[in-house]
């Protein structure tokens, strides 16, 4: 790879990946460099990320990838599922453990926030009438609720993301793209809303600078691979989500659908006036923001699939997307129902959901893809109809190469316009280009 390469790590929740992106001419070229994982994992009843796993997976790949380089990339960039953060001590240290989004212990704290401020004024703020319960807001007002001496530990408070710009360049900077679907930040100041936080009885020391398509600094850490070191670190669109936006080249009436583990459906929006009901606002950068729907995306398949690989009894996706065509199982479930969030036993689940809602209850892993697929599509194509918004769907991200939830799309949207499969890794790559430009 040449000396006009970028680096794009890209980290779901759940997998990691490196790519290699080389702009030739008006077009980005992307490769596959890497790919790793790290899990969740139960650490005294509460569901956490192994964050050092994560870490050393990420170095090891890194190592991997800059072996086979000629020269020094021109800049390195993450970008990172949102609201998960680390809180950073006075050391620089993680102080306790990163708490997953997937955790229960938040499920109330909604209520709790609504008892303190009026829904409207919360919507004046952030946007929504109601906080998310998974929401960095949300996982904030518990910590201020039942472990106070925590947050008065905190120096800074990073999202994954910024937590890997931090590892690579030793600089603690928010991201934009975070930092606006935290809910912590006031939509029309665009900056933290600190008067918020503490009517919520949420401290603020640990909030820090917001950057945007900015460098922040130099990899400086011998951790990281000797050709990597003063390479530019860039803090560009650090929400995975928002930079699959960016990658998607929407017009400000195109309605798009970024489909992965989550599939977020939205347009654009303008500020000034109030969100649609039950959407959330995500910035992409300071001046473009979005209203999007989070619901379930590949999430669904993906726990089923893990299921039947510990049982022995799935053998390759290709075999699962011909046994998919080839069900004729009419089963149809709520996908957002609460208990997919993260059932133990994904398929066993949805067979409960099947026969509460008295249609087929699937049987073969064919089945359960048809029925998860078809359900999946309706459920898109009844939030897209909420909006007014009943013409063509733009499609991008890894659900793209999901063929038979693509022809169920079909049959439920007039048009549909696949976009880039590697629309969060292009978008990563574009917003480094734009800052070194």
């Amino acid at each position: 790879m040449n000396s006009q390469s970028h680096i794009a790590i890209d980290l779901g929740a759940g997998s990691g990946r490196i790519m290699l992106g080389v702009r030739q001419k008006n077009e980005i070229q992307l490769v596959e460099a890497a790919r790793f994982n790290y899990a969740m994992k139960p650490v005294d009843g509460v569901l956490c990320w192994d964050y050092q796993g994560l870490l050393n997976n990420l170095i090891d790949a890194l190592h991997v990838v800059c072996s086979k380089l000629d020269a020094a990339p021109q800049s390195i960039s993450c970008d990172s599922w949102a609201q998960d953060f680390a809180l950073l001590d006075a050391d620089g240290k993680v102080c306790g453990e990163i708490v997953s989004y997937r955790e229960q212990r938040t499920a109330d704290m909604p209520q709790q926030i609504a008892a303190m401020i009026s829904p409207e004024e919360l919507q004046s703020r952030i946007g929504r009438k109601a906080a998310g319960s998974f929401s960095t807001l949300g996982q904030l007002k518990f910590l201020a609720e039942h472990e106070p001496n925590l947050l008065d530990r905190a120096s800074i408070l990073l999202h994954i993301a910024d937590l890997i710009h931090y590892e690579l360049c030793g600089n603690v900077v928010s991201n934009w793209a975070l930092a606006s679907v935290s809910q912590l930040m006031n939509i029309q100041t665009q900056c933290w809303d600190t008067e918020m936080l503490e009517k919520l009885q949420i401290p603020t020391h640990f909030l820090g600078k917001i950057a945007s398509g900015k460098i922040i600094g130099q990899v400086n850490d011998s951790r990281f691979p000797a050709i990597l070191q003063g390479v530019p670190v860039v803090s560009g669109v650090g929400h995975d989500t928002a930079a699959a936006f960016l990658a998607g080249d929407s017009a400000p009436d195109d309605f798009f659908l970024s489909l992965g583990t989550w599939a977020m459906l939205g347009h654009q929006h303008d500020t000034s006036k109030p969100f649609p009901d039950k959407t959330h606002p995500m910035g992409i950068f300071p001046g473009l923001w979005t209203a999007f729907r989070g619901l379930p995306g590949m999430w669904l398949q993906q726990q089923c699939i893990q299921h039947w690989k510990k049982q022995g009894s799935f053998h390759s996706y290709a075999a699962f997307d011909a046994a998919v065509d080839a069900s004729d199982c009419k089963g149809i479930f709520d996908p957002t129902s609460p208990e997919l969030f993260n059932p133990p036993d994904m398929p066993a689940a949805i067979q409960e959901l099947c026969d509460q809602n008295h249609s087929e209850i699937p049987v073969t892993p064919g089945d359960f893809g048809k029925v998860i697929n078809r359900s999946l599509a309706e459920c898109y194509a009844q939030v897209a109809r909420q909006y007014g918004q009943e013409n063509e769907l733009i499609v991008t991200g890894g659900g793209v190469n999901n063929a038979p939830l693509m022809k169920e799309l079909s049959l439920r949207f007039p048009a549909i316009r696949k976009g880039p499969c590697e629309a969060t890794a292009l978008g990563n790559v574009k917003a480094q280009t734009a800052a070194l430009s």
